[in-house]
């Protein structure tokens, strides 16, 4: 048996049901909290789905500190002091995240604020090591996720880091919450759960713990994507979906960042555009790129995608290949929802170039500029 040398962590408990949320009040009574503040966003409260949330609070006698709704497509530091007023102001103890994407990240800007003496979030982009005690968080996915909420990382004002503190104590999957509120939105909360389960499948880091979730994420994905672009609103599909992306985000966070997710990200801060967007663009183009590129076989994304019958069924010398179509057929049903290239956004080339070199220089040498503009199906010498 081969033996691994690897890290692994994962912080977060995870409660998935039916009632899942009726159990929030128990789980923050464990960290002797009772009175939560809600961040969320004008989208999510539009849906009612905050008035699901106080009603499964009725029966615990607990009160909820408040409900701060203000957040939207951006987090930044601005909405996160305004939130850690009203917690002081309310006397709360403990943070739920009612969304992903902005929203949680806006919770965990919020919840650094309020722990820490300092009540500046900054220097911890800076280096200084976030070894605060931090007030409980529970995150309760809702549509449109943004990838990586159930992870350990944080974008506030178009900075980011990353600290094992971040990662919330309690995640609710919930089927009355999950239902995505367009096809469009369930196929790029897809696509962004993908790119997380296969870039930490592919990284080098890569051991078989991340791997156990990174299986599971890939196998209910192919299962139930199709079916959540069809029917969005299903509730037990978007469940399933929604744990895919829990369990890709958590995987995500145990390896290192790939070249689709960087790129992808600076894309979306220079146009405004999702991220869900350039993802669906960018992670087939990245996939063969890669193959091509490394030039050895690679069986792992066969047996995450189809299984150990389909995997032993195939011969090894094309288990790769096979891996690879396997991965472009899913990402192929979502072309009808999402423009399938660059061309049809017309970016101007400046702002390709310098997402490009923006993300082969946060990548530490993994990957270049160059491998950027291949795998989005530009040159240089395009420029001239």
């Amino acid at each position: 048996m081969k033996l691994f040398d690897y890290r692994f962590f994962s912080h977060s408990k995870i409660v998935s049901g039916s009632c899942a949320l009726e159990s929030i009040p128990a789980e923050l009574e464990s960290y002797d909290a009772r009175k939560p503040l809600v961040i969320t966003g004008k989208d999510i409260t539009r849906r009612g789905l905050e008035k699901k949330l106080i009603k499964s609070f009725y029966d615990s006698g607990f009160p909820l500190g408040g409900i701060y709704d203000e957040v939207r497509d951006y987090a930044g530091i601005g909405l996160a002091q305004e939130a850690a007023h009203l917690f002081r102001e309310r006397g709360c103890d403990s943070l739920i995240s009612l969304g992903g994407g902005p929203v949680m990240d806006t919770a965990r800007a919020v919840n650094i604020l309020v722990s820490d003496a300092s009540n500046d979030p900054f220097r911890f982009f800076d280096g200084t090591p976030l070894d605060i005690k931090m007030k409980p968080l529970a995150l309760i996915p809702t549509c449109c996720s943004g990838g990586l909420e159930a992870g350990n990382i944080i974008t506030l004002d178009n900075r980011q880091f990353q600290s094992d503190s971040l990662y919330p104590d309690v995640i609710i999957l919930d089927k009355r919450m999950t239902p995505a509120c367009s096809s469009r939105c369930a196929a790029e909360s897809a696509v962004l759960a993908m790119d997380n389960a296969i870039s930490a499948l592919l990284d080098n880091k890569s051991n078989p713990m991340n791997d156990a979730f990174i299986h599971a994420s890939l196998q209910f994905i192919s299962q139930n994507l199709a079916k959540s672009m069809r029917r969005p609103k299903n509730k037990k599909i978007s469940l399933n979906m929604a744990n895919a992306g829990v369990m890709a985000g958590i995987a995500a966070s145990n390896a290192g960042p790939g070249l689709v997710r960087l790129l992808s990200e600076e894309l979306s801060r220079s146009t405004g555009l999702s991220r869900g967007v350039f993802t669906a663009m960018l992670l087939p183009a990245a996939l063969v790129y890669r193959d091509q590129k490394s030039g050895s076989s690679d069986d792992s994304l066969l047996l995450a995608l189809k299984g150990m019958d389909v995997f032993s069924g195939t011969p090894e010398s094309k288990r790769s290949s096979r891996g690879i179509e396997s991965a472009l057929d899913l990402m192929g049903m979502t072309k009808k929802l999402i423009p399938e290239t660059l061309a049809a956004l017309n970016i101007p080339y400046y702002k390709l170039e310098d997402a490009a070199e923006k993300a082969a220089a946060r990548s530490r040498k993994n990957f270049s500029s160059e491998d950027c503009l291949s795998v989005m199906g530009l040159s240089r010498q395009k420029r001239k």
